[in-house]
């Protein structure tokens, strides 16, 4: 039919229109008989992976900005939390971001924990928390390995790796001194400064626990206990509970050890006593089992972001505590069939103290605002300074210059630049310099679990550059000649590098500790306490080398620096009392 109209109209364009018929059939017939198919796209599946690469990219970019060294760069918690909340409404469903906080999960929390928990979008708070979760995360994961390395040929069990964890959190958290006050700090912080409370220490380790996915709870007896007893379950007024293979096994964080079984009196405690220990007696019967948490951690949104996030940024930062707003199987649950009968799931709470603490750090007064920054300037050090070059700028104009002989120019100008530093203000980069933060870096890198060789050189320049006590001063004469002088730096410099330089040679020993480097550990202690005997960290330095001495299984050397250590004034005297009990005894 086509054929035929065309013969009819007889124009140029039928016979075009012929011809490309003509062509369509052919392709199609070769098509069909010579080749494959022509695939047809599916654009829908195209676009999903689009949205989903993108989504991916998003969560990975604001990930990597909480990361612990991004963070100590930068405090712009708030963009952070925006990117945060721009990645949930964009990527997640709106189905899911109706979960809600279940009514078992709310009625263990706080009125203040709860409005806060039952938030759909992230906080500033949230922030810190997550960045918390991934530094633990990268040093339990550091600890782990170490320990497995250390026990090549014998048997790997998580009982070795917690005893690793809880003797590393007992080394870098010093204790605050008896009479000391401090401003409230976030878990980050007590681990940047390396000083904290004994609330600290438990804080510190249920966090990093639950990174390996490891249950345990605080129990508080009844009554206070007898600081005069030998044995830590008449002693000890808190213990930690750590579920490890289906056994609750008891640590005690004020003496540093794992509790020992009925007739165990070995220096060290390897095996420690289960819950069977106290369950029959009277006070721990009586004790309540607090649940260990940053408030955060009960959050839906975390358990959104927690399902999503990659594997090479894996972090445990949702906890299931009572269920009903996940699948996992409540936290508990798990704690109470692990306790026994005697503490039932009815008599578990939530611990208030990392609530409180997190509140505190949160709304410093100015003034403590002003302490804060004050205790984290040791960190900005090395400060870099260039020498000053000092024109006609301080010459006084009241003076005529031409009668002032070469050397009495000098001193006019440099007695006028030592009057001008009297007038900065502390927070002036001019007097100061301008911080490198160098040490905070390497600090964030030691805390996270970084244990490589190079730590300790970079420690060791940091601490060459921070010796530093004077400026030197370029005064041009005539405009020629160049005299060079030095000013002494300003008090408030030379004390922030001090505290800087005592820093360094503390988290030196640290990191030998934690090398088993225990000879060069030892030493360095030693030449510690010689150079800053007064520093508040003399005390927790006697008692890591003291357990670096039992570790050499030299135990007349740790008796005496014991013995030395057994007084009112250090924070860890039942510790070391305690010791002394069990040395005394292996004689």
């Amino acid at each position: 039919m086509r054929l035929s109209f065309c013969k009819q109209s007889n124009s140029k364009s039928c016979n075009w229109l012929v011809s490309l018929l003509t062509l369509s059939v052919v392709s199609g017939a070769f098509a069909g008989c010579n080749s494959a198919p022509v695939p047809v796209i599916d654009t829908s599946k195209q676009a999903k992976e689009s949205v989903a690469d993108e989504c991916r990219r998003k969560l990975n970019s604001v990930i990597g900005r909480m990361q612990p060294e991004s963070m100590a760069m930068q405090t712009r918690n708030a963009s952070i939390a925006v990117s945060l909340n721009s990645w949930m409404s964009s990527c997640v469903s709106e189905e899911d971001r109706k979960l809600k906080l279940s009514e078992a999960n709310a009625a263990m929390l706080t009125v203040s924990v709860q409005r806060a928990a039952s938030q759909s979008r992230f906080t500033e708070s949230d922030v810190n928390y997550i960045r918390d979760c991934l530094l633990l995360s990268q040093l339990t994961e550091s600890l782990w390995k170490q320990t497995d390395e250390k026990s090549v040929g014998k048997v790997r069990s998580d009982l070795d790796r917690v005893h690793r964890l809880f003797q590393h959190v007992m080394q870098n958290v010093s204790p605050l001194q008896v009479a000391e006050t401090r401003i409230p700090l976030g878990l980050y912080d007590v681990l940047l400064t390396g000083r904290g409370s004994v609330e600290d220490r438990i804080w510190i380790l249920a966090e990093a626990l639950r990174q390996r996915q490891i249950d345990s709870v605080l129990l508080k007896a009844s009554t206070p206990g007898d600081p005069m007893a030998i044995s830590p379950v008449d002693a000890a007024d808190m213990l930690l509970v750590v579920v490890i293979a289906e056994k609750a096994l008891l640590f005690d964080p004020v003496r540093c050890t794992a509790v020992p079984q009925d007739g165990d009196q070995s220096i060290i405690v390897t095996d420690p006593a289960d819950v069977t220990l106290i369950a029959q007696v009277e006070r721990w019967k009586t004790a309540t089992p607090f649940v260990v948490a940053n408030p955060s951690a009960f959050a839906p949104r975390m358990f959104l972001l927690q399902q999503r996030i990659e594997a090479q940024d894996a972090a445990t930062m949702y906890e299931e505590l009572a269920g009903g707003t996940s699948e996992i199987r409540p936290l508990v649950q798990r704690l109470s069939e692990a306790l026994g009968a005697t503490w039932p799931a009815e008599t578990f709470k939530v611990w208030d103290m990392p609530e409180q603490q997190i509140a505190a750090a949160a709304g410093l007064s100015e003034q403590q605002q002003e302490e804060y920054t004050l205790l984290l300037r040791p960190l900005d050090s090395p400060f870099e300074r260039e020498a000053i070059s000092l024109g006609n700028a301080l010459d006084d104009p009241a003076v005529n210059q031409e009668e002032l002989s070469d050397e009495e120019r000098l001193q006019r100008r440099i007695i006028a630049l030592e009057e001008r530093w009297s007038r900065i203000g502390t927070s002036s980069d001019e007097l100061f310099g301008k911080p490198s933060r160098r040490l905070l870096r390497a600090r964030v890198a030691q805390i996270s679990g970084s244990l490589d060789i190079e730590m300790i050189q970079d420690l060791r320049q940091i601490r060459q550059a921070n010796m530093q006590t004077e400026i030197e001063v370029e005064v041009p004469i005539n405009g020629k000649q160049v005299r060079r002088s030095a000013i002494p730096l300003p008090i408030m410099i030379r004390t922030v590098q001090q505290n800087a330089l005592g820093d360094t040679l503390y988290w030196t020993s640290m990191i030998q500790l934690s090398r088993h480097d225990v000879g060069a550990a030892i030493a360095t202690l030693r030449n510690f306490r010689i150079q800053y005997p007064d520093d508040p960290t003399v005390f927790a330095s006697m008692m890591n080398e003291a357990d670096a001495l039992i570790a050499y299984a030299n135990l007349a050397d740790a008796i005496t620096v014991l013995k030395q250590a057994d007084v009112e004034q250090n924070p860890e005297q039942v510790r070391a009392h305690w010791w002394l009990t069990r040395l005394e005894a292996a004689k």
